[in-house]
């Protein structure tokens, strides 16, 4: 008997847990899966510390210290990204692994709720940052279009 009979219908007749524990889960995977993104050491990969290195900035230190405390992370957010998260798995043992971050009561799942508390922050004040370095002179339109543009692999032509 499955939870989902279709992608979109939920049946909590059936759900193994209450559906706000499921909701709390899931965001939890997701926001797990991203933070191993924003930091992936791949050279085809998004990476913060190398996007961010391009220009000046007053965040290199705090991106370099999150980044140091995020490392012993590193491969139980990966195993969390690939096998939960964004990738799905068909095992449950291969579920498993990485689990232990999300473990409140044990002192490596505090540190890494920590964690996802301080990169929040850390996340709101580099956007913020941004924002307010934005006036209407520099209009914001145009700079989305532009960042359009370069998604779509085309070279913006400033004259």
């Amino acid at each position: 008997m499955a939870v989902l009979d279709t992608l979109t219908e939920y049946k909590p007749e059936v759900a193994a847990l209450p559906i706000h524990l499921s909701r709390f889960g899931t965001m939890l995977f997701q926001t797990a899966g991203f933070l191993y993104s924003l930091f992936d050491d791949r050279k085809d990969s998004t990476n913060l510390l190398r996007i961010w290195k391009g220009f000046d900035h007053p965040f290199n230190n705090e991106l370099q210290n999150f980044y140091k405390k995020l490392s012993p992370f590193k491969n139980d957010l990966k195993s969390v990204r690939n096998s939960i998260a964004f990738h799905g798995s068909l095992t449950r043992s291969r579920e498993k692994a990485g689990l232990s971050i999300f473990d409140i009561e044990s002192p490596r799942g505090s540190e890494f709720a920590g964690l996802i508390s301080d990169m929040l922050n850390l996340a709101l004040k580099m956007i913020m940052w941004h924002v307010e370095r934005m006036n209407e002179a520099d209009q914001p339109m145009k700079i989305w279009q532009e960042f359009d543009v370069e998604l779509n692999g085309y070279r913006v032509i400033r004259l």
